[in-house]
């Protein structure tokens, strides 16, 4: 899954750890989690991020996770995140993915309390049980993205059949304002420098409005 990523020779550098959880609202059950970091080695309070948020909010458009993000991907330490469990880094298994995938492109090591691994060796490889407990998570969640996609199709089918589907009307275009604002979230990152791909692993958006988006900022600017 990360076979075309290039890791740092982490081994040079002075590790860091960062904390990670997603919880409910109840303050009780985040200074249990506070406690539970708190025996890991490097633990420091500064660095703990918890997000008091539904499980079913993606990843980055969490507040303290998408701090979090921002903050690792701009240190110059080598950073390893630790999360009690890998389902707090996604809403479902193909966030969860996205999220493992958007780290590790940025050489973010990734370690897993629960689970048991850390998804990069000390030497900035990839450890070979992660890849594999990651490749099984990949089959399954490719065979979860088939049945959206099924479900939606038959949906759109369905609705159709019965006069309830609209797209939108025949050359009815957004304006640049609209536009802009509607895919907010895009424009923040283009502004933090982050790729299309990058983006879009991130917001769940496809490539072509993402670039459509970039292609108005530039247009803007100008």
């Amino acid at each position: 899954m990360f076979q075309n990523i290039q890791n740092p020779k982490i081994d040079t550098k002075m590790k860091v750890f960062y904390f990670y959880s997603r919880i409910s609202t109840s303050t009780q059950k985040a200074n249990r989690q506070i406690e539970n970091f708190k025996v890991h080695d490097g633990f420091n309070p500064s660095k703990v991020y918890i997000d008091k948020i539904q499980g079913n909010v993606p990843f980055m458009q969490r507040p303290e996770a998408s701090k979090l993000f921002d903050v690792v991907t701009s240190s110059d330490e080598t950073v390893i995140l630790v999360v009690d469990s890998i389902d707090r880094l996604g809403r479902n298994l193909l966030d969860v993915l996205k999220t493992i995938e958007l780290f590790s492109a940025n050489g973010i090591s990734l370690k897993s309390i629960k689970e048991g691994f850390t998804t990069l060796l000390d030497n900035g490889k990839e450890n070979p049980t992660a890849k594999l407990v990651i490749s099984v998570m990949g089959s399954i969640a490719e065979m979860e993205r088939q049945r959206i996609k099924e479900r939606t199709t038959e949906g759109i089918a369905i609705a159709r059949a019965n006069g309830k589907y609209q797209g939108r009307k025949y050359g009815s275009v957004q304006t640049t304002e609209k536009l802009l604002q509607r895919h907010s979230d895009i424009v923040k990152k283009l502004e933090k420098g982050l790729t299309i791909r990058e983006i879009a692993q991130i917001t769940g958006k496809s490539t072509a409005t993402i670039q459509k988006v970039k292609k108005t900022v530039i247009v803007n600017e100008q």
